[in-house]
């Protein structure tokens, strides 16, 4: 999609490969860095205070490291925070198990912390994963396996 162009009766969508679609209304859905990069030029422009909140949102990185265990080994709560002297070093787990039933702890890196450990063998960041988990419940169980999810996910506002 390059070019949105809109009235009160009708949208016409246009696209890289010079393809035109009309519709009545449309709902659009696009990553935070296409709206930063102007990628789609809407006519009319979008308002100034669309495009104010759009130029103040930022992009951050926060990925998940799936902890699957034989059964709950941890407080039942909704938290578990890893806290540090610095910002590097602060992740939390999220208690899957109170939402799904499920013996599993989703750690949550973020920052350059967690474009760190995307640098890293999937083992590798698993067991950081663990380690971390290590200091807050240092006799918590092992896990029998776990999952990495890299990718970039939340949007903050700078201001």
């Amino acid at each position: 999609m390059t070019r949105i162009k809109h009235d009160f009766q009708a949208v016409e969508i246009h696209t890289d490969e010079g393809k035109v679609f009309h519709a009545d209304a449309i709902i659009i859905t696009v990553p935070l860095g296409v709206l930063k990069a102007n990628l789609i030029k809407f006519d009319p422009k979008l308002p100034d205070w669309k495009e104010a909140a759009i130029s103040d949102l930022g992009a951050g990185n926060e990925n998940k490291i799936a902890l699957f265990f034989d059964s709950v080994c941890w407080p039942n709560v909704e938290f578990l925070g890893v806290v540090a002297p610095t910002s590097y070093g602060c992740s939390y787990f999220l208690n899957v198990h109170k939402a799904t039933g499920h013996p599993v702890l989703m750690y949550m890196p973020a920052g350059s912390l967690a474009d760190d450990l995307e640098k890293l063998s999937d083992e590798a960041a698993a067991s950081f994963a663990i380690s971390q988990l290590k200091k807050i419940l240092p006799h918590s169980a092992e896990p029998v396996s776990f999952h990495t999810i890299f990718y970039p996910l939340f949007s903050f506002s700078t201001w």
